[in-house]
């Protein structure tokens, strides 16, 4: 069942349907979406680049390999200490990237 039961219709010039499309970034927030935001005074904000979601497949990655670690370790009761650095050092240069790109 819908929530929303109030349909409002209205018009916009060229430039107001211009600077519309370019605020909800091509496509990738609806107009309903942004109309409702500014109504609601959240934030909107722009789509991340495409490093953000290579950056979070990587932490994806990451979390898998360290519960498979997890996983070996509790039913060995032993650690794979050099697996547990080289997961470390990835995790390390991911967030050194991180800061880079966003602080």
């Amino acid at each position: 069942m819908r929530n929303r039961t109030i349909k409002k219709s209205f018009y916009l010039n060229e430039e107001e349907n211009r600077l519309l499309k370019e605020k909800c970034f091509g496509g990738f927030i609806s107009e309903s979406d942004f109309f409702r935001m500014c109504i609601l005074n959240k934030e909107i904000k722009e789509k991340p680049d495409e490093k953000f979601y290579d950056t979070l497949e990587q932490l994806r990655g990451v979390a898998t390999n360290i519960n498979q670690i997890a996983r070996v370790a509790n039913q060995t009761r032993a650690i794979d200490v050099g697996s547990l650095r080289e997961f470390e050092k990835e995790v390390k240069d991911i967030i050194s990237d991180l800061r880079k790109k966003y602080l």
